[in-house]
This record gives C-alpha cells, structure tokens and sequence, in this order.
C-alpha cells in the first residue's frame, strides 16, 4: 500500500527531493567549514590525516585513511580539505534519512482521498525537510566544520538504519552489508558502531529466521570475512607504527590491545565524569533539543505515536520502533559513558540519534495532513479557513523548521571559522629561544604544537616533551629518537611523574627550558620558575621573589597582547574565554605559592571576570585578601582535573 503512494508521486519532483537531501548537507557543511587548525582533538587528527599516522585511541584508521585522501585536494588548507570529507559524509546521512523518512511518509499518507499533486508532493518534502534538520543543526553540523571522525562514524551507524529499514534489497543482502558497516564503524570509532549493533543484530537474525539450515550455515561463513574486511584498516595502526605522525606507536599485540581499548580514556568514562547519571542525560537530551530544537523534539515523539496508529503496514510499524530504539540506545549509552556539556565532541556520539529522532517526526506533518484532508465537510469537519490554519500550524510551520535549524547550526559553526587556535599555537611557539625544550602539560597544547610543527612547519627547532602522553605505546621513543639529550627528562616523567631537581637543572644548563604552568607542576618545579608569558622560564637553581617580581609586567604584556590577538579573532569564543581563566588560573597559584600576591591577585580578578562564579578562583582571592605576606599555601584551591 505504501510503495503505490510512493509510486504516484510525480518523478521530477521525488528526484529533485533525493538529490537535495544530499547536496543541501553537503553544501551547508562545506558554507560552514573553517580553515583554522580548531580545538579540543581536530590539531592532532589533522597533523594524523597529513601524515597517515595513528591518532590517539582507538586509533580511528579508517578515518585515517579517508582523512589523508581527502588531504591530498589542492584546495585551502588542510583542516578545510579534511572538513570537506565530513561534509560529504553528511549528505549522506542525509540521503539515507531521507529514504527511511520517505516510506514512513508514504505510508502516512497512503489513502484513496489523496491523489492530489500537492498530496503526491508532501511525502517527498517531508522527507527532505527530515533529512535537513537531521544534519544541519549544530551537534551534527559542527562535526563537520572541523576535523573530527564523528560525520564518518555517524554515517556508518545510520547506514545500518537504512539496512534495517530497506525493502528493495533482499535479506542476505542487507545482512552482508550490514556486517560489513558495523566493522567499519568499529574500524573508526567502535562505540558508536556498537550503538547501531543492535539493529544489525536485528538484521542478522531476521536474514537466519527465514533461512534453511544449510543457507544459514552459508550466511555465517559469510559474514565473516566480511567483517574481517571491514576491520582491516586496523592493519594500519601496525603499518604505521614508525612514522612521526603517529601518536600512538603500536608494535606489539598489547599496544594493540591498549589502543583500541581506549585504555587511556578508561578513568575519564563513567563514573570518572563529574555528575550524576541523570545530569548527563538531560546534557544529552539539551544537545538534542538545540540541534532539532525543542519543537522537533515534541513532532516526533508525537510522530512516534501517530506513525504506530496511522499505519496499517507491520514492516513499518517496525521501522518506527527501530527508529525509537536507536535513539534511545544512543542517549542511554552516551550518558552512560558521561557527558560534558561544552564539548561539541561529545555531542558527535549523538548523531545517530538525531538522525533517528528526525526520521520520527515525519509521522506528525504527514500524518495531520491527512486527517485534515480526510476530515468530513463542514458542519462535521473543519471549516476552510480552519483547514488553512491548521495546514499552517500542523504541516507548514513543521516543514518550515529546517530554515531555522541551518541557521542555528551555522550560527553554532562561526567559532570554526575563526583563528582563535592559530593565535595560541603562535603564543606559544613565536617566543621561545632557538633550541628550546618545552614541557608542556595540557593535552591541547601538544596537540596544536603539533599541528603547528608537523603541518605547518614552524619551529622545528624546538622540542616539545608531551607530558600527558609519555606513557602511551611507543611516545618516549619517539621523543628521543628526535631529541636524545631529553633521556633523563623523559625516563624521571615515566618512573616519577615528574622531574628533579637535578634534572632539570641539568638540563638547563645547555638548553632553553620553558615550562607550561599546570596543577600538575605547582609543587614541584614552581620554585625554580619566572614567568614568562604563555610559558615560565625553568631556571638551574631556585629563583628570588625579586626575580618572579621583576619578569611580572613582561609577562603580563605577553598575556594581554594573547588576550587581544584572540579577541580580535573571535571575541565570542568560548574556549578562548577558557584559555584566558585557565592560564590566569595558573598565573595565580603560580604567583601566590611564591608569595608575589598583587600579581596573583590581578590573575585571579582576570579570570574572575570570565569565570565569576568558580569556586577555586573565589576562594583564592579570599585568600589573597587576607592581610599578611609571603607565599600562599595554594594546594586547596588547585582543582583536580586539567583543561587546554
């Protein structure tokens, strides 16, 4: 009954509809794409894609692979080339949302009293509005206007949907290809594979169900290969375990194993996110809202209902709660692991399910336009006039909803576009002596030191000793194959967690050594530290109050010409306002443990001007208040997790 709506449509205009639900994504996503390096992973995963190396774990080779081909255009820079793979990527999740909400549509509006062309019209432009909103809003778009491996991830788990949801293809087929998308998804990034897993499972088992015992046998035999094939790309973390672009060096099966585990993220998962279960969940279902919008949230939950009543088709009844498990499987399972709000990273996990929760709300505009359009005349039915407002209220202002949902993610997608992290990395590395050695704590630092040197170019001079990952597989070779006068630095991070004394004083001696001021160091190395903009300047011997005093007012001109130069970039930014509490965070307890407390307190009141309300902040300016001098025992107010 469906497929003969399907098939009344006029063909110009279902083709148009199919071809737009892909290049509308695609189009938008590269409108939006920025060329700077950007935040959080995109620096270290593009210096990965230029260099065909191994990321960070699981190691996402297939990303890698798509990455580095998509690095080799000759247009823009790299960031933008790779962004590009992502844009296509979103066409299509859109195309195949596009297909899944177009039979649920046929289906809604399969009635004798609908032959019209704007009924036969509806169905195909509901569709396309689905396929719109599923991939323009800001927690999908904005995994495709930087470099991320979400748009790839997502695009596999959806494609399993439409697996699970296409009935031109035959069982066995969409049973071999569905093996094969869960093993590549989990060739890229396993755990959203595993969301989607459970609707292959359901493909699996439906293609075995209908089968005889030798075509079962013959399916089993099968699929794996298949799935051996689509895990392939994990060869690469192997073949690639001696380039400078990787990460991760893996060599033997336990590297393996530890990569693709993730066993370095393991603590940050769960129970390791601050926050209770139910403060992620309703993190996750906030990101939801902001991407389809809360009005999108309520179509579909009450297109989830109309679509299961309205349909006399099982298959599509079925598809309907596919759809819903999905989704929910998705959010359950993200805010399991832990969310954070801020972080557009954790929001790609959430593709999937915004694709799904889309896919639903077609049931509502299709499913109104047909009881309005079925309803008896007046007396007994609508008026006109009611039946022109209530076609606007109903069925237009939920089609129109896509217009507003680009705008919102293109709004989202203006921080990728700024040069907010090029301001950073120049900082950070423009400054520093010829030869220097930097110790550099936050993750996101190495990460844009190294887009900066293995990309760009800058500074090959200068070595960079990646405190945070010293203990990945592989990392401190890598270190001292390229600087071997780092050896006693790197062996006291690995067997201590930081260095002595004697070490640094060491090597002090021949080379420059500045040091990223971090939670981790405030103890240990603060005395033998001057302030020196972005990075303190480690010294060979204990330094004087007089010292850290004298170098103040050069460095505060470093911070306010980082501060200006991030502003003139993108004066909205949110991680440029996180940079400037977190290095003035340590500015603070840096100058306060030494007793310089007029500095620290000018620190403090400049974080607390972007950060009024944090507690460590408040606290320390408490402190600092206090009458009396000297150094200030900080250990209370140092928080216990780190930030770029």
């Amino acid at each position: 009954m469906a497929a003969n709506s399907t098939e009344r449509t006029t063909p110009w205009i279902e083709a148009l509809a199919e071809t737009l639900s892909f290049a509308l994504p695609v189009t938008v996503a590269a409108w939006g794409a920025g060329a700077s390096m950007g935040f959080f992973d995109a620096p270290e995963l593009a210096a990965a894609a230029a260099g065909l190396g191994v990321t960070h774990p699981p190691g996402h080779p297939l990303w890698v692979v798509c990455a580095s081909l998509a690095a080799m255009l000759h247009v823009a820079t790299l960031p933008f080339r790779v962004a590009l793979l992502s844009g296509v990527c979103l066409g299509v999740i859109g195309r195949v949302t596009y297909g899944v909400a177009r039979n649920l549509a046929a289906s809604a509006l399969d009635h004798e009293a609908l032959t019209s062309r704007g009924d036969r019209a509806l169905g195909a432009l509901a569709a396309l509005a689905v396929s719109v909103s599923a991939t323009v809003g800001p927690a999908v778009l904005r995994q495709a206007t930087r470099v991320e491996v979400y748009a790839l991830a997502g695009a596999l788990a959806v494609g399993v949907l439409g697996l699970a949801c296409a009935r031109s293809l035959t069982p066995a087929a969409r049973a071999r290809l569905s093996v094969l998308l869960v093993a590549l998804g989990g060739a890229n990034h396993h755990f959203i594979a595993l969301t989607a897993a459970p609707l292959a499972l359901a493909t699996l088992l439906e293609r075995l169900h209908a089968a005889d015992n030798a075509s079962r046998r013959r399916a089993l035999l099968a699929w794996a290969p298949i799935g051996a094939l689509g895990l392939a790309p994990y060869a690469l973390l192997f073949l690639r375990a001696d380039t400078a672009a990787s990460l991760v060096r893996v060599r033997t099966l336990d590297d393996f194993g530890w990569t693709v585990s993730a066993r370095a993220f393991q603590k940050n998962m769960g129970h390791g996110v601050p926050g209770e279960f139910a403060d992620h969940l309703l993190a996750v279902l906030d990101w939801l809202g902001a991407s389809l919008t809360p009005l999108g949230l309520v179509t579909a939950l009450a297109g989830t209902f109309l679509l299961l009543r309205a349909t006399r088709l099982d298959a599509v009844r079925a598809d309907v709660l596919r759809l819903f498990a999905l989704a929910t499987t998705v959010c359950l399972a993200r805010a399991a692991l832990g969310f954070v709000s801020g972080n557009p990273d954790a929001a790609g996990y959430l593709v999937p399910a915004v694709a799904a929760v889309a896919c639903l709300s077609v049931g509502f505009c299709t499913v109104a336009w047909r009881a309005i359009r079925t309803a008896p005349p007046a007396p007994e039915g609508p008026s006109p006039g009611a039946r022109v407002v209530l076609s606007a209220a109903l069925v237009a202002a939920p089609l129109a909803l896509p217009l507003y949902i680009t705008a919102s993610g293109l709004a989202a997608t203006a921080h990728d576009r700024a040069w907010v992290a090029e301001c950073a990395a120049d900082a950070l590395l423009s400054r520093l002596p010829a030869r220097a050695v930097v110790i550099a704590y936050a993750p996101e630092t190495v990460f844009r030191a190294r887009f900066a040197q293995r990309v760009e170019g800058e500074r090959p001079d200068v070595s960079v000793v990646p405190v945070p990952f010293l203990p990945y597989p592989g990392m401190n070779d890598a270190v001292l194959t390229r600087d071997p006068e780092l050896l006693p630095l790197v062996r006291d991070y690995l067997a201590h967690g930081e260095a002595r004394d004697d070490v640094v004083s060491a090597l002090v001696g021949v080379r420059p050594v500045r040091v990223e001021l971090d939670p981790m160091n405030v103890s240990s190395m603060t005395p033998f530290l001057v302030p020196r903009g972005l990075l303190a300047e480690a010294r060979g011997e204990p330094t004087t109050l007089a010292s850290v005093r004298a170098h103040a007012a050069a460095h505060f001109a470093v911070v306010d010409a980082f501060t200006r130069a991030m502003t003139d970039a993108d004066a909205d930014d949110p991680k440029g306002a996180e940079l400037t509490v977190w290095r003035s965070y340590n500015d603070a307890l840096f100058f306060a443990g030494r007793g310089a407390r007029a500095e620290a307190m000018r620190s403090v009141r400049r974080a607390l001007e972007v950060a009024p309300t944090a507690l460590e902040l408040r606290g320390l300016r408490e402190a600092l208040s206090a009458p009396g001098e000297g150094p200030v025992d900080v250990r209370g107010f140092v928080v216990g997790g780190r930030s770029p």
